[in-house]
């Protein structure tokens, strides 16, 4: 029983720790009003995302709170953005 439950447990642990890695390269729509672009997780600003305008994702910080990736719309480049805003 105990063996099972690890089982279940590491597999559930993967999948969770593995579903932002399957985003990567995927284009989202931005939701929040606006939404800083920076050089490095709370870095300097380079930019703002209004709502609507998109963000090609290449990966997220090891802690999950910040999105890097290709800025589109009047930002044109790449940064990161506070995660959590893609609609």
């Amino acid at each position: 029983m105990k063996r099972a439950i690890l089982t279940t447990t590491l597999a559930a642990a993967a999948a969770i720790a593995a579903a932002p890695a399957a985003e990567a390269g995927t284009v989202h729509e931005i939701c929040a009003q606006d939404l800083y672009v920076r050089t490095q997780p709370a870095g300097v600003i380079v930019g703002t995302l209004y709502r609507g305008d998109h963000f090609e994702l290449s990966r997220y910080s090891p802690s999950g709170d910040w999105a890097e990736g290709y800025a589109m719309g009047h930002v044109n480049q790449r940064g990161w953005i506070q995660a959590g805003w893609f609609c």
